[in-house]
């Protein structure tokens, strides 16, 4: 069971981290082709041609300042868009919308 408070500690970033990962999740954010509602999450697809070095850095740091997300990729053949889920406890999908809104906008 995950007991981790539903917050994010930015906290845990050094200043030029912290811009650093805010700039990778904005350029992401505002690839984003379409958003799916999931169970206590959503489903974010990204164009083929999205760079996985992007997508693992954002998981990597955003895991660090949100440890109750729960990240799934998947990655198609066929040129098919990349799908990041993003889950939680719930309450996550009010969180989501609020911390990525640019991507809801």
């Amino acid at each position: 069971m995950n007991t981790s408070p539903l917050a994010c500690d930015m906290t845990v970033f050094t200043p030029v981290e912290r811009e650093s990962h805010i700039q990778n999740t904005l350029q992401l954010y505002q690839s984003v082709r379409d958003i799916r509602a999931v169970e206590n999450g959503y489903e974010f697809l990204f164009p083929h041609t999205t760079e996985m070095t992007k997508l693992a850095e954002f998981i990597s740091k955003e895991k660090m300042c949100c440890p109750f997300l729960e990240f799934t990729l998947k990655v198609e053949p066929n040129k098919k868009p990349i799908s990041l889920t993003l889950t939680g406890p719930d309450g996550t999908q009010e969180f989501l919308r609020e911390e990525f809104q640019d991507a809801f906008a």
